[in-house]
Order: structure tokens, then sequence, then C-alpha cells
């Protein structure tokens, strides 16, 4: 019988001969790790960029809505400006659904102004006649007058870079930062002109936000976690962060995703925070933080191979590090990718804040489930892709007659969703079927008329004392039901609950 041999002289030549490959390669070892240490921490540093660029981004969409919804009403009825009351209802109404917004104004053509501002602890309202008459209410947070000086001494206009620029604009026009000295804020400002039915300008609408609002953001973002960042307009006006944050004079520099970086004993990462906002954000990491920094690479054969292991273990606690802020843009994604409307959480989210809000302030509202009738036929007959053209067209179609309170989103397939806030004497049933005729209108011209398809509803209102989002939803969706068992292409009131 043979003896087994000796497996240990076998291990001792692995590991001799694992060593002397290792001595071999050194050299190009060293050469790919420091490349693919330094494309980590470019790769690392952007990605952090680009997701408190998202961020940013998202704090001015509620901006945008409530310039062109204002815009909108003020352009199908000019005459609103001449009724305080009603400007007073409607901007109150806004600020107080959205605390991140510090004012709102309203320059009429032949000089005359309307303006909300935010003064804690409530709201001054301004009114400024084309005449010069200044009238001044001051109100408490829950929106209740508390003094009104009429006839107030007219204060200092300041400039406004912002005014002409925005008044031949048919989009929404951002300012870079403003340093407000008489108030000692830097603001700025998202503007569009109200158009009335003739196509003339008859007014611009502005609405400020304070750089706070973009400091707290930038403050718990991820480019803070790892350095430093900052948010500057074109003129070098900072709206947040760190000043002076810049490449180094004999910087390299490169493009790197959306913007240019230069890495040193420092990653500089710099980019347009969007393609409509006039802001450039610039983030500074220390090498250290994005990828701790290789040992000498003049070590002995063995010492390099131990940091070879380090580096792939750093590394992956790095990307393990990095999960989070990816994961928190991802799960602060509010649109469905599809048609761009709210998707199911969002919506959920937005349409109880609306409800709340109406319920304060003895409001009404009403919700609204859409639902596209022979749907299945367009995607039977004309693909998949035409199917997406019109649940697309359905969107635009709901979005462009939404005012600018309401939420509008897709809970998913077909089925749409709206929370409406009425007027003092809007009419439920007229408020949905102008949402449910534009989409009809829409989802017609985007199919044609090879498919015999339409849009119903199925809505109930809140003026029976019940605003809990779940429960009005499915009120709805049961009358979109029922009805459609007898005629489609029709709103259907549900029962009262």
């Amino acid at each position: 019988m043979r003896s087994p041999s000796d497996p240990l002289p076998w291990a001792f030549g692995v590991v001799i001969a694992a060593l002397v490959v290792i001595g071999a390669t050194t050299l190009v070892v060293r050469a790919s790790v420091t490349e693919d240490s330094a494309h980590a921490a470019i790769e690392g540093t952007t990605l952090v960029g680009d997701a408190t660029a998202v961020q940013l981004e998202a704090a001015t969409r509620p901006a945008e809505a409530t310039v062109r919804g204002v815009a909108g009403v003020v352009g199908l009825d000019p005459s609103a400006l001449d009724d305080p009351a009603r400007m007073l209802d409607e901007l109150g109404g806004l600020m107080d659904g959205q605390p991140n917004i510090a004012a709102i104004s309203i320059v009429a053509e032949d000089g005359s102004e309307v303006e909300m501002d935010r003064r804690k602890p409530g709201f001054v309202f301004r009114t400024v006649a084309a005449d010069g008459t200044v009238e001044v209410t001051v109100l408490d947070e829950t929106l209740e007058p508390v003094e009104t000086r009429g006839d107030a001494p007219a204060r200092a206009r300041p400039e406004r870079a912002w005014l002409d620029e925005a008044r031949s604009s048919t989009e929404v026009v951002w300012t870079g930062p403003e340093h407000l000295s008489a108030v000692g804020r830097t603001v700025v400002h998202a503007s569009m002109a109200a158009w009335g039915a003739s196509g003339a300008g008859v007014a611009v609408v502005s609405v400020r936000l304070d750089a706070e609002v973009f400091s707290r953001l930038l403050s718990s973002s991820s480019a803070v976690s790892y350095g430093e960042a900052s948010v500057v307009g074109e003129d070098g006006t900072v709206l947040a962060g760190e000043a002076g944050l810049a490449f180094p004079d004999d910087a390299v520099t490169e493009q790197a995703s959306e913007g240019v970086v230069a890495v040193g004993d420092v990653v500089t990462y710099q980019r347009p925070v969007s393609g409509s906002l006039p802001w450039t954000l610039t983030v500074v990491v220390d090498g250290d933080d994005v990828l701790p920094a290789i040992a000498s690479l003049d070590r002995t054969m063995l010492l390099y191979s131990v940091v070879i292991v380090v580096v792939t273990l750093l590394m992956s606690l790095l990307l393990w590090a990095l999960r989070r802020p990816a994961g928190e843009v991802s799960a602060r994604a509010r649109t469905d990718a599809l048609t761009g409307l709210s998707n199911r959480h969002h919506f959920e989210v937005r349409g109880n804040d609306v409800l709340q809000a109406a319920l304060r302030r003895g409001a009404g509202v009403v919700v609204a489930v859409f639902d596209l009738d022979n749907f299945k036929s367009v995607n039977d007959g004309a693909g998949h892709e035409q199917g997406d053209d019109a649940l697309r067209a359905v969107a635009d179609g709901l979005a462009r007659a939404a005012g600018p309170r309401d939420v509008v989103g897709r809970l998913g397939g077909d089925e749409f969703a709206a929370v409406l806030w009425l007027g003092a004497d809007e009419d439920a049933a007229d408020a949905v079927e102008r949402l449910r005729a534009s989409a009809h209108l829409t989802l017609a011209r985007a199919v044609g008329s090879r498919f015999d398809v339409g849009v119903s509803a199925g809505w109930v209102d809140t003026s029976a004392g019940e605003f809990r989002l779940p429960t009005l939803v499915r009120a709805a969706d049961d009358a979109l039901v029922a009805g459609k068992r007898g005629e489609k292409g029709l709103a259907y009131e549900g029962m009262h609950i």
C-alpha cells in the first residue's frame, strides 16, 4: 500500500509560487492600482455630486408649479388682480400649503402689484395700485387679518433683474442668487409672464425662495457628508454652502458625468445644477474620505500585496457607504417614469397634504379617478409603444387642466387620479369634467380615429366631512366602475361618505 503523499510541500510550493508571481507583477499592479484608485475617487465624487444636484433640482419644482398655476389664473381672468380678497385667498392657499415659498409677487402691465410675503409668525399681503397707493394687511399663521394699513408708505422697490426677461418668456425663468441687503437675505426668483386670451401679456408672476431652503438641503446631503459643497450663480454669488470652492489654479480637468472633475490632493467636481437653473454646484472631497490613501508604493513586495487586499476591502466599503445616497435619490423619486405625473406614493403624500390644508381652512376638495375606455384595443392593435403614447397624452391632458393646488397622479396601468381644490364658487362636477374632457381630447389626438377610446371618471367630494384619501379614492373608484356598466365616457358622482 502506498503511503499518502505529504501535501505540505505542495502547499509551500504554491505559496512560494504565489509570492514569486506577486513579486514579478509588482510594477504592473502598482500602476493598475494607482489608476483604478483615481477612477474610483472620481466615480465616487461624481456620484455624490450628481445625487446632490438631483435633490437641489427637486426642491425647485413646487415653485415652478406655483408660478405656472398663478400665471394661468391671472391669464384666464386678468380682472382677478383688481380683487384683493380673491388674490389673498388664491395666494394665501398656495403659501399655506408650501412652507418653502418665501413670497409670491404679481406685477401687472399697468404698474400695479400684488404680493404675499411670509413673515414669521404669519404673512404680509401688500397691494400697490397703478397710482402708487399702497395697502398692507398683516395676517397671522392661519391667514386671519391682524392689522390693515391703508395708504401705507411706499417702500423703495428693489432692482428686479428677473422682470424684463420673464415678461417675454412662455416658460419659467430662474434668476441667479441675489443678495437683498434690505432684508439681509439671499434669494432666487422663479418668474413667468401671464398671457391673456388675446395673446397679450397682462402681468409677470414671480415666486421667491430664500437661500436657506437650499442651505438646509445641502447641509444634509451626501456631498457635505464627504467634503464641502457650494451652489453659486453666474456672477459668483453664493446661494448655499461654502464660499470660494473652485478648481486649483494648476488643476488638470477632464469631463466626468454631467460636469468637469480635477484630481489632486482633493477631488473637485463642478457641474450645472440642471439645464434650466443658472447655478453651478461644486463638490470638493478629500481623497482620504472617498478612497483612503494607498500606502506607499515603494514598500516591499509583501507590504504591497497587503495594500492591494486592503484597498480592495476599502473600495468595497466605499461602494457600500455610497449605496445610501443613491438609494435616497431613488427613494425620493416622485414622478411616474412613463407619464411624468406623481407616482402613487407621491400622489398619496401630496393628496393628503391638500386634504389636510383644506380641512384646516374649511375649503372643499374633490377626489376623482380616471380610467381609459377600450385601452386594450390600442395595445392589441397598435402595440405597447402606441399604448404608452396614449397614456402620456392622457397625463398631459389632466395636467393641463389641473390647477396649481391640485395633485394629479398615475395609480398604475391606465388608471389616474386627481385631488382638486375647489374654489369658493366652483362646482365639483364641473371641475372633474374639465379634467376628463381635457384628457379625452389629448387622447383622441394621440390615437386618431382608428381606435374608439375615451376617458371615464368617478368622483366624490368632501362635502360630507370625509377627508381621508384612501376612503375617497375607493369611493371614486366604485363610482367609476358602477357608472361604466351603463355608459362610458362620462364622469360619475359617487356616494357621499
